[in-house]
């Protein structure tokens, strides 16, 4: 028998419901030979009525495969990262959360695990700092994977409960290519990030209204000593090429106007040091030339 619970409730309700009166049982077929031909009917009735309720209960007493409900609000940014601190480059992805915290320094739970070219990485909740650091922000975690050879890694992303969602990340020369295509409880800022070339050196210079001529300068000077970068337009982590080829740095602290600076430098570091600190010696803060290379040295 396929009957359910509930199942079993309706037909005893529906049967009841057409049980034989007492006074027809009680009668005679002698005494009323019409009782034969509504017996009959009524067992034919109810016959009938079982079948479709046991064909009924058959089918929808059938197991389904749960349906898993996937949308979830996103909590989280995430972002892909190649670090260049310290002369090696490692692959990191950075997360955020989308709500702002009332301290700059919130954390998020995190752990990554890696088993051959597969990782897992898992985001919990923020952690509350024991001291905050005034101000209002997201909580943050830099999820470091470690120093990638070419080739094509595994990705399982967790939040707590949610269902996991998964992708892959390919690793070539030139760029981290990162596809999951149904991403749970979090977005990702960018699929792509082309890795910047070594002898690149960017940065920007902040300046007073009055030293514009000045900047002029040391940019005719620098170009004097460097190349053209030429790379295409696209994300990568320290800054971004636009369209219009605008360079939008990604951190950048002043209120004073800025020029952006983006080349290729392959000559003696002296050469550079030399020039930058003339400029420094000379106009002091009036320009500010704030520089980096890949090999993480600040000039």
């Amino acid at each position: 028998m396929c009957f359910s619970v509930n199942e079993n409730r309706n037909v005893s309700l529906l049967l009841s419901s057409y049980s034989i009166p007492a006074s027809v049982l009680q009668t005679s077929v002698a005494d009323n030979p019409k009782s034969i031909f509504m017996l009959a009917q009524l067992f034919k009735y109810l016959s009938l009525l079982s079948a479709v309720l046991l064909w009924h209960a058959c089918q929808t007493d059938k197991t389904e495969a749960p349906i898993l409900d996937t949308t979830v609000a996103k909590e989280y940014e995430l972002d892909l990262w190649e670090s260049l601190d310290n002369s090696v480059r490692t692959f990191q992805i950075r997360a955020s959360t989308i709500k702002t915290e009332d301290c700059l320094n919130y954390n998020i739970k995190s752990a990554v695990n890696r088993i051959g070219n597969s990782f897992e990485i898992n985001l919990g909740k923020p952690l509350v700092p024991t001291t905050c650091e005034r101000g209002f922000g997201p909580a943050k975690s830099n999820l470091d994977l470690g120093i990638l050879t070419n080739g094509t890694y595994n990705l399982t992303i967790k939040l707590g409960q949610i269902v996991p969602s998964t992708g892959r990340l390919v690793v070539n020369n030139g760029s981290y290519y990162f596809y999951m295509p149904a991403p749970i409880g979090f977005k990702i800022n960018h699929n792509i990030l082309f890795r910047i070339p070594d002898n690149t050196i960017w940065g920007y210079i902040d300046y007073e209204l009055t030293a514009s001529p000045i900047v002029e300068q040391f940019l005719v000077d620098l170009n004097k000593i460097s190349q053209d970068a030429g790379l295409s337009k696209g994300y990568y982590g320290y800054f971004n090429i636009l369209d219009n080829e605008t360079i939008e740095l990604e951190k950048v602290v002043t209120d004073r106007p800025i020029r952006t600076i983006l080349r290729r430098f392959q000559a003696n570091e002296k050469d550079l040091e030399n020039l930058l600190k003339s400029y420094r010696d000379r106009y002091g803060k009036s320009i500010l030339i704030h520089l980096r290379n890949t090999l993480g040295k600040e000039f």
